[in-house]
């Protein structure tokens, strides 16, 4: 009985060449793909794609921003809709991400770092400011120890009865909140 010897040496080699070039494209098509979701940074602020990673906090690659000048609902924050229980930390966060989402965000620091090394800005995409997008939809509350920019989208907020200004919501504070529920008072 012959041996085929040579055909298996060859189809070895024809797998081992097909995965060393599956594993060279994957390779470089990750490393494209990481370059291009970098973040451009400067002194002044930062802007590329963004992934909201809360309902108030923007993530550029390694670097958070907090939204400046508001302040949204705690992941585990509940609030009341007609004596119910209402995702409004669940609303806010799938706005944020509904923003960010639509392409670019540039921000503009407004601050230093905080203590964990993130930044607070003014962040905007396809040329709306995100923060004033979710004060207008009732989704966060005007931040005043920072600012009262985004007072005039609150008050339009109250008077369309919108995210947590609706009739029948109960909710604290997220400040409140975040004070007697988290060490230090951090977002």
């Amino acid at each position: 009985m012959p041996s085929d010897t040579g055909v298996v040496h060859r189809f070895r080699k024809l797998w081992t060449l097909a995965f060393t070039i599956l594993a060279l494209l994957t390779s470089t098509l990750t490393g494209v793909a990481q370059a291009q979701a970098q973040a451009q940074a400067t002194e002044t602020g930062i802007r590329g794609m963004a992934e909201a990673i809360d309902a108030d906090v923007l993530k550029f690659g390694m670097q958070r921003i907090i939204l400046w000048g508001l302040d949204a609902p705690e992941k585990k924050q509940t609030c009341q809709l007609d004596g119910k229980l209402w995702g409004c930390y669940e609303a806010a966060f799938r706005k944020l991400q509904l923003l960010a989402g639509r392409g670019e965000v540039s921000c503009t620091y407004k601050s230093e770092p905080d203590p964990f090394g993130r930044r607070f800005g003014v962040c905007e995409s396809g040329g709306q400011d995100l923060g004033a997008e979710m004060v207008k939809a009732g989704l966060a509350l005007v931040l005043v120890e920072q600012s009262d920019e985004y007072d005039p989208e609150m008050a339009d907020a109250i008077t369309a009865g919108v995210g947590l200004w609706q009739p029948g919501v109960v909710f604290e504070e997220p400040w409140i909140f975040r004070r007697r529920e988290t060490r230090g008072g951090y977002r």
